[in-house]
């Protein structure tokens, strides 16, 4: 495996906040999220943990009607990050 520069990386990460919000009506399943960036799905999980360490992302563990997924999870961009992009603009 190709060992990628801590810059590349943070540019993933850009990508990755792009694609949720462009979609922040609508959870994206780390799947969906790995296909817009044509990167494999445990890399793009390893990115997804680390932007909800920081406190930007917010992960949903449940579907719409309560059940918990066992194996996947949603992905939304946290309010408060939405209401202060929101002001900057």
């Amino acid at each position: 495996m190709v060992k990628l520069s801590s810059r590349t990386t943070d540019l993933l990460k850009d990508d990755i906040i792009s694609v949720i919000y462009e979609n922040q009506l609508n959870p994206l399943l780390t799947i969906e999220i790995a296909n817009e960036l044509r990167r494999d799905k445990e890399f793009t999980k390893k990115l997804l943990f680390e932007l909800k360490e920081k406190g930007i992302l917010d992960e949903i563990k449940k579907n719409n009607k309560g059940k918990g997924y066992i194996k996947r999870s949603r992905w939304i961009i946290k309010q408060e990050i939405l209401n202060t992009f929101k002001n900057e603009i």
